[in-house]
């Protein structure tokens, strides 16, 4: 009889247990709660500080129209999903912004006044059915001097950018005079057709253009005003007069922004090393314009074949270029906190002078213990590279912030100013990087299609940590949380630390044995005297040893292809250890929970009678 009332116990159990579950769901996609609770390391779903600096901020009136066709995409989850996060972030953002954003809904029906009034604005349909109906899932902002920002079509993969897309969107709408950055360069970065945008290499300049007036100064140029950051880019051919005028308006209080290169490799510019010693001098930096090798952080390239005739890796390690993660990116700086990956391209060293100085010296970038710094000529060529690798030890910085009073390095300058200043008048702010390359679009964006529309995917946080720089350097860093909640970088370093150990353990091992395979057919083929297609009459000796040679040759291919299997091996269990969990572990706790709950109920239930 108990085992009956038991069983019947246990199902009633079950039954009402999925039938809240299921009644909890569908609550809850009727009625648009919008909560949650953000386990992400970057609180990517949490409304930031800088979202609501911009909204408490705002001077004019906006207007925001949310174009969602809700009756055509109730099939389509991913849009239904990203319709409500949408919707539920825009009517935070009317809230916080106490009456100076007007937030609407439209929904347009097929052949109507409102389709025809958002594809005039540019919001783009797209078809489903046969019926030749159109989707539309896009945005209008405008404000009361008809600005206007148009989102064409939201896209559902860039979820985690949505806070920053809607927020630049009110920055400009509601701008007031932009600050002036004095970009300083022989290299040609404006894009060659402006009128398509996100085109060439510095596309972050692009970018960066809708927050900031940037000028275009003279290679040649002899003085700096009203600008309020100078960025000098890859000063390769500059001559000592506007290398002294950077170091006057940097001990006048300027905030500078500086990249040096030893190696410059952009294929269409003939001058490849960059130094600015002087400046450098000024700011007690030590700069090493030698390529800096980091084997800890060295960039992985996939291949299409083996790396080499010696190896059947096909992972192209770039010692040269290092790609530096969250241990060797200072998280202090506001800057740089949260940032996971930056993709550098032969870097040079930088190093503090002098140590008793009253600059003050902090690292932003830095390298790990495994380095080797060598000139261009010797690293032309990566296999050359991982062979004679051979780390000295010493710890370089990539990028470093300076402060504090600075000396002039420039008292004896035959053409100084009239009012040449021999020490800073104030604390100075410097920036400081040994890479010019990363910052080219190549190597750390991909520019896309979506529709009609270019966006941008991003590979590593390069563009992130510029912008940032720039911000907190003009004194507008509402969007460095914004920016550093996108993390389009988040590495899988369980793998990457395997593959690492998997490549130390066997890429050195399989080598040897192709090496010592190659070594043994050379014997067999000395035996032979070299005639491979001829018969060879052999002593009774030679014809042992010619048998020893071949069973060599055997167990030297068996255990090379153990070898090679051994590269994957433990990278494949890790990969079947995460399938197993994410196949069985939530159903096996929730099977448990169905168990426990309802048995320790049942158990207090009978000691309270």
């Amino acid at each position: 009889m108990n085992k009956l009332i038991l069983k019947k116990y246990f199902f009633i159990s079950v039954v009402s247990t999925i039938l809240l579950f299921l009644s909890f769901n569908f609550i809850i996609n009727k009625i648009n709660f919008n909560i949650g609770i953000d386990f992400t390391s970057t609180k990517t779903f949490t409304l930031s500080k800088g979202t609501k600096n911009v909204l408490a901020n705002i001077e004019e009136p906006l207007k925001i129209e949310f174009i969602y066709s809700r009756s055509l995409s109730k099939n389509i989850p991913i849009i239904q999903n990203y319709a409500t996060q949408i919707e539920g972030l825009l009517n935070r953002y009317e809230s916080l912004a106490k009456g100076k954003i007007d937030f609407q809904i439209i929904e347009p029906e097929p052949y109507s006044d409102q389709e025809d009034y958002v594809e005039r604005y540019g919001v783009q349909g797209f078809p489903v059915g046969l019926e030749g109906s159109n989707i539309y899932f896009g945005m209008i902002a405008t404000n009361t001097t008809d600005d206007l920002e148009i989102i064409p079509f939201f896209d559902p993969s860039k979820g985690g950018s949505l806070e920053k897309q809607l927020t630049d969107i009110v920055y400009k709408l509601n701008r007031v005079e932009k600050p002036k950055i004095g970009l300083l360069t022989q290299v040609e970065t404006k894009s060659p057709n402006p009128n398509i945008p996100l085109q060439g290499e510095y596309i972050i300049f692009e970018q960066l253009e809708n927050y900031y007036d940037i000028e275009y100064l003279s290679p040649t140029a002899e003085i700096f005003e009203n600008i309020d950051l100078l960025v000098v880019y890859h000063p390769a051919e500059i001559s000592e007069n506007t290398e002294y005028a950077i170091e006057q308006f940097i001990l006048r209080g300027g905030k500078t922004l500086i990249f040096v290169d030893p190696y410059f490799e952009k294929d269409d510019y003939t001058d490849k090393t960059s130094t600015l010693n002087n400046v450098l001098k000024t700011l007690n930096i030590n700069y090493v314009d030698r390529v800096i090798l980091d084997g800890t952080q060295a960039t992985r390239l996939q291949t299409q074949q083996n790396i080499s005739d010696s190896t059947s890796l096909q992972t192209l390690l770039k010692l040269n270029w290092p790609e530096v993660r969250t241990d060797f990116i200072n998280q202090q700086e506001d800057i740089s906190n949260g940032l996971s990956l930056v993709r550098l391209i032969s870097p040079g060293g930088l190093m503090k002078l002098e140590e008793e100085s009253q600059t003050t010296y902090s690292s932003i970038l830095s390298s790990s213990e495994l380095t080797m710094d060598l000139s261009i000529q010797e690293v032309q060529d990566p296999i050359e590279l991982i062979n004679n690798f051979n780390p000295t030890g010493t710890i370089y910085d990539f990028a470093v912030k300076v402060g504090g009073m600075a000396q002039s390095n420039f008292d004896n300058f035959e053409a100084k100013y009239s009012d040449h200043i021999s020490q800073s008048q104030e604390n100075i702010n410097v920036i400081v990087f040994s890479d010019a390359d990363f910052i080219r679009g190549p190597y750390w964006a991909r520019v896309q299609k979506f529709l009609n529309s270019t966006v941008i995917e991003e590979s590593s946080d390069n563009g992130t940590l510029v912008s940032n720089i720039m911000d907190v350097m003009t004194g507008f860093d509402d969007f460095i949380d914004l920016r550093n909640k996108e993390t389009p970088f988040r590495p899988f370093t369980v793998v990457q630390k395997l593959q690492a150990e998997a490549e130390k353990q066997y890429l050195g091992q399989e080598q040897e044995l192709q090496q010592k395979l190659d070594l043994t057919l050379q014997e067999i083929k000395n035996l032979s005297g070299g005639r491979d297609n001829e018969n060879v009459q052999l002593s009774e000796n030679q014809m042992e040893e010619l048998a020893l040679f071949q069973l060599e040759v055997e167990r030297t291919r068996k255990e090379l292809r153990e070898v090679r299997r051994n590269l994957n091996k433990d990278i494949d269990a890790l990969a079947n250890k995460i399938n197993v969990l994410n196949t069985f572990l939530i159903p096996i706790i929730l099977i448990i929970l169905m168990f426990f709950v309802p048995y320790q109920l049942g158990i207090r239930k009978r000691k309270s009678r």
